[in-house]
């Protein structure tokens, strides 16, 4: 019965990880289009697009953060794709 009871225990807490997880990173997308520029989001899908066409990433693979500085903007473009193999 303790088995059983600690195999559900632990589905519930990798399931509160994730779900945890998952709000950190709404929660991080939201404040960050808040203090974005307007023309952001279009630049973000443009430069996830161009870095599809000539790599084989998917989207999972891309991640773009924006960062405002106190003198200036930044935005961080971080891309893995699959090695090629002979």
């Amino acid at each position: 019965m303790k088995r059983l009871r600690e195999f559900f225990q632990k589905e519930n807490d990798h399931s509160a990880d994730v779900a945890r997880e998952r709000l950190k990173m709404m929660i991080s997308q939201d404040r960050m289009q808040r203090s974005q520029p307007d023309f952001l989001p279009r630049l973000q899908s443009e430069l996830v697009e161009v870095i599809k066409r000539y790599t084989q990433s998917e989207q999972s693979d891309i991640q773009i953060s924006y960062h405002s500085l106190p003198q200036r903007a930044q935005i961080e473009l971080n891309v893995s794709w699959p090695r090629n193999t002979p």
